[in-house]
């Protein structure tokens, strides 16, 4: 192999990486915008003790965020090539948003309760546990993986951090604004 062919399929693999690390920002930034139970606490801690409140808040949601989105994406990546070509999945996936995004609208769950362990370090921890007791996130991350066709872009393990990354940052981003 040459030098240029090495280099062409570096940049073709540094592309497919950004692009993959693109989608998971946007992603991670979609799935945390709408306002809901942890958002509020974010927001009421915001106003009532400073933004690194809020971002302690914000911190342990994207947190649990990324933590559910690498267990969709690991585990879709290793089904990978069981699951190559199977167009119904693709349509699985979609039904599955669907129908995840009718209960949400549907059934609005009451804020949680804050946290009342001490100090920043405590709300994150307090809130990471919070978000991840709800084991439906990884369905959604699931369903949107599989509903987007990323299936195939999870097949090596740098994919998969990659876009566990993508999802924290994306996720991150929009507590920040929040906070």
């Amino acid at each position: 192999m040459s030098i240029d062919n090495w280099t062409f399929e570096m940049t073709a693999i540094g592309f497919e990486t950004l692009t993959l690390l693109a989608k998971a920002l946007g992603i991670g930034l979609l799935l945390a915008v709408p306002v809901g139970p942890i958002g509020l606490l974010c927001l009421r801690r915001s106003l009532t003790l400073g933004m690194a409140a809020g971002m302690a808040v914000g911190l342990g949601a994207a947190t649990a965020d990324a933590v559910y989105a690498g267990a969709a994406a690991f585990a879709l990546g290793v089904a990978a090539p069981f699951i190559a070509g199977a167009n119904w999945l693709g349509v699985a996936g979609g039904i599955a948003l669907i129908a995840i995004g009718l209960k949400d609208i549907l059934h609005r769950d009451a804020p949680p309760a804050p946290p009342t362990l001490r100090g920043h370090m405590g709300v994150y921890a307090g809130v990471v546990l919070l978000t991840m007791a709800n084991p439906a996130t990884v369905l959604t991350f699931a369903a949107i993986i599989v509903g987007l066709g990323l299936v195939p872009d999870m097949a090596s393990m740098l994919d998969g951090l990659v876009f566990v990354a993508g999802v924290f940052l994306g996720s991150t981003a929009w507590w920040v604004v929040l906070s």
